[in-house]
C-alpha cells in the first residue's frame, strides 16, 4: 500500500514537471484536481484494509470459539456417562430389579395359578368318582388348597398393601380429627340441645327465643344459666344462634309449632302457620295503594323480614287478625280551624307545615282560607306504611306573560287590551312518591313544550293630568269621551233603574277613591259647578261639549273649575268624594244627550 502511495505521488510529480509548458493557472486547475484523486484513493484504500483485517479478526475469535465449545461439550459429555452409569446402576439395584423379579413372580405365579384349575378339576372328578361326600369335602377345600399352593403370593400381597392401608388409614385418621374441634355441649331442662362455640351464642339465642313470644301472660321464661358441658365434636355439629334458638322452643313442649315470622323494622309483630299466606297479605296491602297505570313500583316504607322457624302457640295469629294489626291507625286526622286573619303562609307557620303540604293534604286549600273552615293537617296513617313511586306523563299549562305597552296620547289611568293572551302547554314526565295514598313529593324527570303561550298586550295611559287649576283649556271637544276617574275603573252601580227609580249614571267606587282626581271626559265649557247639596248630587260640575252632549261629575270633595271656564280633555276639573246623598266615596257620572240621559258604558273608551 506504501509502495502504491509513493508511485502515485511520483507519477504527479512528473506529469506537474511535464506539464511545465503550460500556463501557471492551468497547471495549478490539473495539480489540484490530481491531489483530489490522490487522496480519494489512499483514503478508499485505508478502507478496504480496514474491513479485510476485522473480518479476518472476526473469523480468527468465531473459529475458536466454536472449537472451544465442541471441546468443552466433549469433555462434559465424557464427565457425565460415568454419572449416568452410576445413577442406572443405582436405581437398577433400589428399584429395577424388584420390579423385574416382581414381574417375574407375576408371571410365574399366573402360570402356576392358569395350570392349577386342571389339577384342581381332577381331583373333584376323582372325588366324585369316589364318593359324592369326598367331592362336595374337595370342593370345599380348594380354596384352602389354593392360598396354600400360592401363599408366598399372597404373603408378597399383604405385604405391599398393608403398607398402602397403613397410609390410608392414617390419612384417615388425620382428616377426622381435623374435622373435630371443642365445644360446650348445652343441657336444658335435663335435655341435651346440643354443642355451641361459645356461652355468647345461647344467651343470643335465648334473646331472639325470648323475642319470638307474646309473652302477654309471662307465662313463657327462658332460663338464663343453662349447664354447659366441654365436649369433643364434628364441626358440622356445632349449632348457630338460629337452631339453638328453636331447640329451646322445642323443649317447651305441644304449645310450639311452624310458623312464619313477620318483624317490621326488627320487632317481632306475630307469627303465621303459612308462609304463602303471610306473603299474600303483604302484597294485597302493596298492591291495595297501586293505581295500575303507568310505571309503578310499591313498597313498605319500615323493613319487613318474614323468618321461618318454631313460634310458640300463644303467638300464632289468623292472617285476618294479622291484617287487621297492620292496617290499625296509630296516626289519626288532625285539623286546623281558621281564624279570622289567617292566611296561607300564616297558617303554614301555625301548623310547621310547608304550602305544598298543606295543599297535597287539601284540595282547593287557598279558596278556602275563611274563619271557621277546618284544615287537614295530618293525616291517618296506618302501622304498616306504604310507599308507592309512580312514573306519570301529563299535561300542564303554561301561563302567558302580560306586556304593558304606554301610550302617550292617552292619559294615566286610561288601559285597553290590544291583544288577548293564551295559556300554553307543555307534556310533563315525572316521578311522583305517593305515602299511604298522599303525594310525598314530585321530581320533574321531562318536559316538552307542545304549544307556546301567546303574551296578553295592554295598553295604557302615559300622559299626565293637567293639574295647574289656573291653566285654561282648549275647549275643544273630540267627539270621544275618556274614563273620568283614571285611577279606578270598577263600577259600583251600573246604568238602570234603581229601588224602583232610573239610576241616570254610573258610579265609579273602590278602595281609596276619596280625593283622587276627576278628569273632563272630552274638551268643552264648564256651564254648571255647585259647591252645596245640590239635590243630592252634593258637589257636582256639569260639562257642555257641544252638538247637545253633556257631562255630568257629581259627589265631588272638591272642585278646580269655575263656570264658562274651558276644559281639554283629560284636564284636572276636581277630585272623588262623598258629599250629597252618598254612601261612600264615589264618582256620579252622567251622559246626556239633548237632556235625556244615556248609558255611558257604551260612550266611554
Amino acid at each position: 500500500m506504501l509502495s502504491a502511495g509513493l508511485n502515485q505521488a511520483l507519477w504527479l510529480g512528473s506529469d506537474f514537471l511535464t506539464e511545465n509548458q503550460g500556463s501557471f493557472k492551468e497547471k495549478q486547475i490539473c495539480a489540484a484536481r490530481r491531489l483530489k484523486y490522490f487522496m480519494q484513493n489512499i483514503v478508499w484504500r485505508y478502507i478496504v484494509t480496514a474491513y479485510h483485517i476485522g473480518h479476518n479478526f472476526c473469523y480468527i475469535i468465531g473459529a475458536q470459539t466454536i472449537r472451544f465449545a465442541r471441546h468443552s461439550r466433549k469433555r462434559l459429555v465424557g464427565s457425565l456417562v460415568p454419572v449416568g452409569r452410576l445413577l442406572y446402576k443405582a436405581t437398577d439395584f433400589i428399584l429395577l430389579r424388584h420390579i423385574r423379579l416382581a414381574a417375574r413372580n407375576i408371571k410365574n405365579e399366573t402360570i402356576c395359578f392358569i395350570q392349577g384349575f386342571p389339577i384342581a378339576a381332577n381331583r373333584v372328578r376323582e372325588a366324585f368318582g369316589r364318593s359324592v361326600i369326598s367331592g362336595v369335602k374337595t370342593l370345599l377345600l380348594l380354596p384352602f388348597i389354593a392360598i396354600h399352593r400360592h401363599r408366598r403370593a399372597v404373603i408378597t400381597s399383604l405385604n405391599i398393601v398393608a403398607p398402602v392401608a397403613a397410609v390410608f388409614a392414617l390419612v384417615f385418621t388425620v382428616q377426622f380429627w381435623s374435622g373435630m374441634t371443642f365445644a360446650l355441649a348445652v343441657e336444658y331442662d335435663g335435655e341435651t340441645l346440643g354443642y355451641i362455640s361459645d356461652e355468647a351464642v345461647y344467651d343470643n339465642a335465648a334473646n331472639m327465643a325470648t323475642d319470638r313470644v307474646i309473652n302477654t301472660d309471662n307465662s313463657f321464661e327462658v332460663k338464663r344459666v343453662p349447664k354447659l358441658t366441654i365436649a369433643v365434636v364434628s364441626k358440622t355439629d356445632i349449632l348457630d344462634e338460629s337452631a339453638v334458638c328453636d331447640k329451646i322452643l322445642e323443649s317447651s313442649g305441644d304449645s310450639i309449632t311452624e310458623g312464619s315470622g313477620l318483624y317490621i323494622d326488627g320487632k317481632f309483630e306475630g307469627a303465621a302457620q303459612s308462609r304463602s299466606g303471610l306473603d299474600t297479605l303483604l302484597d294485597s296491602l302493596l298492591q291495595g295503594y297501586c293505581s295500575g297505570k303507568g310505571s309503578e313500583r310499591a313498597e313498605f316504607v319500615q323493613n319487613v323480614d318474614i323468618v321461618d322457624g318454631l313460634y310458640p302457640v300463644s303467638s300464632v295469629t289468623s292472617i285476618e287478625d294479622m291484617r287487621a294489626r297492620l292496617t290499625e291507625q296509630t296516626v289519626v286526622d288532625k285539623y286546623y280551624k281558621i281564624v279570622k286573619g289567617d292566611s296561607p303562609l300564616l297558617i303554614a307557620a301555625k301548623t310547621d307545615m310547608s304550602l305544598a303540604e298543606l295543599r297535597a293534604l287539601n284540595k282547593d286549600f287557598d279558596k278556602k282560607i275563611f274563619p271557621d273552615v277546618e284544615v287537614l293537617i295530618q293525616k291517618a296513617q296506618p302501622y304498616l306504611r306504604v310507599q308507592v313511586v309512580r312514573t306519570v306523563e301529563y299535561k300542564e299549562t303554561i301561563d302567558y306573560k302580560t306586556v304593558t305597552i304606554h301610550d302617550e296620547k292617552q292619559y294615566i289611568g286610561y288601559s285597553r287590551v290590544r291583544k288577548n293572551g293564551v295559556e300554553g302547554q307543555r307534556r310533563v314526565k315525572a316521578e311522583i312518591t305517593m305515602v299511604d295514598g298522599i303525594e310525598h313529593s314530585r321530581k320533574i324527570l321531562d318536559t316538552k313544550v307542545t304549544k307556546k303561550p301567546i303574551d296578553k298586550e295592554v295598553v295604557v295611559g302615559a300622559k299626565k293630568i293637567n293639574k295647574t287649576v289656573s291653566a285654561a283649556g282648549d275647549g275643544i271637544s273630540t267627539g270621544r269621551f275618556v274614563w273620568p276617574l283614571p285611577s279606578c275603573r270598577r263600577i259600583s252601580s251600573p246604568y238602570g233603574y234603581r229601588w224602583g227609580r232610573l239610576h241616570a249614571g254610573i258610579d265609579i267606587s273602590g278602595n281609596g277613591v276619596f280625593g283622587k282626581p276627576v278628569v273632563s271626559a272630552d274638551g268643552g265649557r264648564v256651564v254648571e259647578v255647585n259647591h252645596g247639596w245640590g239635590g243630592g248630587f252634593g258637589k257636582y260640575i256639569i260639562v257642555d261639549h257641544g252638538g247637545g252632549y253633556r257631562t255630568v261629575y257629581a259627589h265631588l270633595s272638591s272642585i278646580n273649575v269655575s263656570t264658562w271656564q274651558k276644559v281639554s280633555q283629560g284636564q284636572l276639573i276636581g277630585r272623588a268624594g262623598s258629599t250629597g246623598y252618598s254612601t261612600g266615596p264615589h264618582l256620579h257620572f252622567e251622559i246626556r244627550i239633548n237632556g235625556r240621559s244615556v248609558n255611558p258604558v257604551s260612550y266611554l273608551r
